[in-house]
Formats: C-alpha cells, structure tokens, sequence
C-alpha cells in the first residue's frame, strides 16, 4: 500500500494520542472561561475523510426513518401494487371495473401475479400455510417454491411475515412494500459503502434498479432474490473490515440471514447471475480497499465469525433439505424446467439497445417479434461507452478503479453468454446452464446499473485532459454508436419504430452518453446525468397500478360462492371443466382442485387418472391445467401436453376415478349436457356458470 493510501486511513486511537499530548496547566495557573463547554464542531471535507463503511449521519438516518414511516403507513392502509383488479373485468360480477383501484391500470400480461402467484398465496392463508397443498401441487409446494408456509424457513422469508402477523389485505400490503420499499433502503445503503457515501447518487442508484423496467414490468418479483443478496454483500464487507466484536456480533447473524434467504429464494435463472455480481462487487470492493489495518484487525476473530457462520448457515441447509429433499427431487426430475439445460446464444428478447426506446412501447402495443411488454423489458445500458472510457482513463492515467474493472467483467462475461454462448461443458460447469438468456437479461442489467453508478461516483474523483483531436473522436465515436443503435431498433422492430419518433430518445441518450467522457467537465454534470435518466424512467412508473386490498377477488360473486360452499364442506375436492381463469380464482377460495397451476407434479392424484404412468411425460412438469369433459363410455382419461408448462386432462365427470380422489364439486363455465351431470345436481348458477355436486 503506498503511503499515500495509508495517509487516508482514519487511526482510531488518534483523539487519545492528541489529548495526551497537550500540555496539562499547572494547579496555579488561570484557565479563562468561555461562554460554551464545548469546542465549535469542525467539518471534515469529503476528499480528506479516511476509510470508512457506511456513514450513518443525520441525513441516512432520516432518510431511513422516512422509508420506514412509508412502509408502516401503506401497510396499515392495505396499499398494494397489484393487478388483481383484472378480475373485475375476466370474470365480471357487474360491479365497478376500477373497483379496489387508486390509479393507473391493472395489467393483463401480469397473470403470472394476479391469477397465480396472489391466488396461491390466499390458498396457503386459508389452509394455514400448508406444508403440503395438493391445490398448487405435488409434495410440499410451497417449502421450494416461494410462497408463505408453516415451516422455520418462513423467517428467511421477510416479505411474507405480515400474512402471520396482520389480516389478509394488510398481510398482502406488507408482501409488496417490503420488495419495495426493503429493496430501495437496502440498495440505498450498499450503494453508500460502494461510492464512499455518495448520499444523493447512492438513492438514485437504488430509484433507478427498483423502478426500472426489468424489475417493474415483472411486479418487482427479483427483489425477494435482490434483497438478501445485497444484505449479504453488505454483512460480508461489514465483516471483512470489522474492529470490534460487536460489528462482528451483529454482522455475522446476518450474514447467516440474509445467505440462506438468497439460497433458499429457488429461482436459479437469477440466482445464478446475481451470485457471480455479489461475487465481482466483493472482489472489487476489497481490492480497492486493501486497507491492512482494517482487513488484519482481529483477523482471528473474523475468521471464527465465518467458521461460526458456516457451520450455522451448513445447519440451518441440511434441516431444510431434509423436509424438502422429496419436493426438490420431484422439482428436478420434471421435463420442465427440471431438466431444462441452456448454452446461451439466443440473445436478448428484443436487443441490449432497445430500452432506449422504451417511451415508444406498451402492454398492448410493441413489435410482435419481442413476445411481450415484460419480456423486452430490461435496464438502460452505458456499457458501450463506460468500459472504453476506463480504457482511456488507464491510458493516460496508468490507474484504474479494481471495482470497475471487476464488474465490466462480469457485463462482459454475461453479455458473451447472452450472445454467443458458452460450450456445454462450460455452461454446465458455471452453472449458467440453468439460466435461460431471457432471463440472464435482467441481472446482466443489473450489473450494468451497477456500472454505471459506481463509474459517475469515480469520475468525481478521476478525470484526464485529452488532445483536441482526441475530444472530437470520442464525440464522434458515441454519436455513431448511438446511430447504430437506433438502426439496430429500426431493423429489429420490422417497420413498428419509426424514423421521426427514434429521433428525440436517440438525441437524449447521445447527451447522456457524453456526459460519461472522463474529459467532460461541466457544472452539474452528474446531477444532469440523473435527472435525464430518471426522467426516461418516468413511464415505467405505470408499470403497475396503485390498489387498495384484494376486494376485486374477495368480493368476487364467484369468489364468495365457492367460499361459502366450501365451508359448509371442507373436506370436499373440486374441479373447474372449463376455463383456466375461473381456475386461478377458486385456487383463491382455498379449496382442493385438481385443476390450476401446479408448482409441482401432484403424482399421487395423476398416478389414479393415469395408473399406468403412459402420459407422465405430459404432466411431470411445472404446468397450467385444465380439465374439460371427456366420455367415450370406458371411462378414459385423455391427457395431452399444450404448451412447456400447461397440459390439458379430459375425464367423464363421473368417472369413478374421480370419486376415488373424493371430488364433490364442479364448476362448468357453460350448461352442461345432460350426459355430463347424470350423476350430479346443481347448487349454484352464476350467469354462464353452473356449479354442480356429486349426487350421494
């Protein structure tokens, strides 16, 4: 370490050795009295502060409490960022089409949120949080897949504890605030230790990842995965520089925390990327702060810590694994997405280029060849022009940042698995394999936020002076790049973008971009740069609207039907022949169906409708079913697999099988034939639909 770099290293035994060494008065001596006892406090400016983590001032602590105040307040007033409102509209019951909404508009591409995920979270509220619930799947559905479950793991599961601790509507409140609001705040706080407490660009970095439209436009479903991984970024640093044992007391457990909630997330396709970007932050971070005496500092003490550490955090796995083995070899057995195996090279949906036209496209509006709005949707990149800029900066400075330079890496790492490929054996071997490109897109931008950051933090402190002609050939280089971006969108869009319109975002992106030359020095240069991205990022805000409880499914006709026939018989198993909608919402009522969205293969119910095992293919996997009716007079079950995660099962209403698996119930969305209910009677008619019961 040169000894410029030991010079900024903050000695904490300093105010004891300057006391000692002024000189005491004597007994005798007059000492004047000054109107205050204290001195006048003295103002360390940034640049001459030494090392230090996370500054804790006024300004975080407010910032801090005010998240915290939000969180509270929106959680008691059942405020959510649900589309559940779609239900007014797929399965109307004449009421209000806006009814449980604030503002914007609830969104139909985001089934994935209001006719799976919210569903299968009221069927565990309404079973007690299960362990097994036949209803989402086979084995222990909810103990793999991320859903609220009574089971210790649930305290690695924060966004889930209000369903244990509040009613239903403010349970479901505390699920998005907390990824939202914990994320902002967590990020908020790594980006403090990452850019040597930049306060105001620390919160634009957080801002800019949570409402970007790689995390909006998928209802903000990777912060659950997001969140522990920044803790646990934030509990290693912590560790790492640790100088006294209680740093250590408190950074360790969370450490353990924060690791196994990252672990246990289960959603490979980013874990995987976002694993290898904790892992580039670290490396990079420590490598930029080689500080001896901080690193060295109870070294013994920080190693039992991580000794400690693992073995709880080896613990706390193995009790895991061992209620969940069943389910997870079952998870992993299925045709999808169990043995799925990628090698990369597919490329990004749309392109790594098309978010700076984002302004252009909407749920319902965007070029037919980038499959939909959520798809496409990913982060603002300036990699093009950050990692050449370093480039230079190296060149004339013969200096780099390690913590840039890791994290270009790893863009550039992911970028060439996106785009290229890796072989087999090398996908296999970094686990890349199970991460599709169309999902590996959304932590590769991550990273890029990251880079981008990180890399405006660093021009603060480093820039170069560079010739004339050097200034104009850099100009001219972003300026063509930005135009081949442009040509990029206009080819791969077939004619949806068009010359005129790509003219003003192309024009924004080009000042942005040269806002990020390391030579260019104006006023206000990085608050410019913020403001222009956050101000591009405004209509992603309509991304997801603002609602208020789950009235649109629990005041549903239908809802509250099936519910009240459900409690007068609890026991009783249902099946919906029909429509797949009408499905997603009984899974709310919490009643045993055969048909919905199995997290998991349920075996034990297909094994009665397939003894032989002849179309296992079909339904092991991950899959929307739906069941319609199907009489030939020999009780056949006709199973066919539609789509990669959806299979289709036929089966005569009464067929004994059915009554083996104790189904009482049926819902058809039309009027039956008569041939269909000969065997059952009606208890309910809800317009088009019939609700019948097996005749006892």
């Amino acid at each position: 370490m040169s000894k410029k770099k030991k010079a900024g290293v903050v000695n904490q035994s300093a105010p004891a050795q300057v006391a000692a060494a002024q000189p005491r008065p004597s007994a005798t001596s007059k000492i004047p009295v000054s109107k205050t006892s204290s001195p006048p406090a003295t103002v360390v400016a940034e640049s001459e502060r030494g090392f230090e983590l996370i500054r804790f001032d006024r300004r975080v602590k407010w910032f801090v409490g005010i998240c915290i105040g939000l969180f509270v307040i929106l959680t008691v007033l059942k405020i959510n960022y649900s589309s559940v409102a779609m239900w007014n509209t797929v399965i109307p019951d004449g009421s209000d089409a806006r009814r449980g909404i604030i503002a914007g508009t609830p969104k139909s591409i985001r089934m994935d949120e209001w006719a799976v995920s919210t569903p299968a979270i009221l069927s565990q509220y309404y079973n007690d949080f299960p362990l097994e619930n036949p209803a989402i799947g086979g084995q222990k559905p909810a103990l793999v897949g991320y859903l609220p479950v009574h089971h210790f793991i649930s305290v690695f599961r924060p966004d889930y504890w209000g369903f244990f601790l509040l009613s239903l509507e403010m349970g479901f409140a505390w699920w998005w605030q907390f990824k939202v609001i914990g994320s902002v705040v967590a990020l908020t706080l790594l980006f403090l230790l990452l850019t040597q407490n930049n306060f105001w660009l620390s919160v634009f970095g957080a801002v800019w990842l949570v409402f970007s439209p790689g995390i909006a436009w998928w209802s903000y479903y990777l912060l659950p995965t997001l969140f522990p991984g920044v803790i646990l970024l934030i509990a290693s640093i912590y560790i790492f520089y640790a100088r006294s044992l209680r740093t250590l007391l408190i950074a360790g457990p969370l450490f353990v925390w924060s690791m196994v909630s990252f672990a246990l997330a289960l959603y490979p396709p980013y874990q995987v990327p976002l694993g290898y970007l904790l892992i580039a932050l670290l490396i990079g971070f420590l490598a930029r702060e080689f500080h001896k005496e901080w690193l060295f500092d109870k070294i013994w003490m920080k190693a039992a810590t991580f000794a400690i550490a693992f073995g709880v955090l080896g613990t706390i796995l193995y009790l895991y694994y061992s209620d969940a083995k069943s389910t997870i070899d079952a998870m992993s057995s299925t045709v999808y997405p169990g043995k799925r195996s990628e090698v990369g090279g597919t490329g990004f949906i749309a392109n790594w280029f098309s978010e700076y036209y984002s302004w252009l496209v909407s749920n319902t509006s965007f070029p037919k060849e980038w499959l939909n709005i959520c798809e496409l949707s990913h982060f603002i990149t300036f990699a093009p022009i950050i990692i050449p800029s370093l480039l230079l900066i190296f060149v004339y400075t013969k200096k780099i940042d390690p913590l840039l330079v890791s994290i270009s890496i790893f863009v550039l790492v992911l970028l060439a698995w996106i785009q290229i490929g890796f072989p087999d054996w090398l996908a296999k071997i970094s686990l890349l394999n199970v991460s599709p490109t169309r999902r590996t897109q959304i932590p590769f931008g991550v990273g890029n936020v990251f880079l981008t950051v990180l890399y405006v933090d660093y021009l603060k402190r480093r820039s170069v002076k560079v010739s004339g002609l050097v200034t104009a050939l850099s100009i001219v280089a972003v300026i063509a790049f930005m135009v081949y971006a442009a040509v990029v969108n206009l080819d791969d869009s077939n004619g949806f973008f068009k010359v005129h319109q790509i003219f003003l975002p192309t024009l924004l992106f080009i000042a942005l971009a040269i806002l990020l030359l390391p030579f260019v020095q104006i006023q206000y240069r990085n608050l410019v740069f913020c403001i222009g991205v956050l101000f591009f990022l405004l209509p992603g805000l309509k991304a997801n609207p603002i609602a208020v409880g789950l009235s649109p499914i629990t005041d549903n006709a239908l809802y509250k039907t099936v519910r009240e026939l459900h409690l007068q018989d609890p026991k009783a198993r249902w099946v919906v022949m029909g429509s797949q909608y009408i499905t997603y919402l009984v899974t709310a009522t919490g009643v045993n169906q055969l048909s919905g969205v199995k997290n998991q293969p349920d075996f034990k119910t297909m094994r009665v409708l397939d003894p032989t095992a002849k179309r296992d293919s079909a339904y092991n996997r991950y899959a929307h079913t739906v069941y319609n009716s199907f009489i030939d007079g020999k009780d056949s079950v006709f199973i066919q697999n539609n789509f990669e995660d959806a299979y289709t099962v036929g089966v005569d209403p009464c067929s004994p099988k059915l009554k083996k698996l104790n189904v009482k119930y049926f819902i058809f969305d039309r009027h039956p034939q008569a041939v269909e209910t000969r065997c059952l009677r009606q208890v309910r008619t809800l317009g088009s639909l019939e609700i019948y019961r097996v005749n006892e």
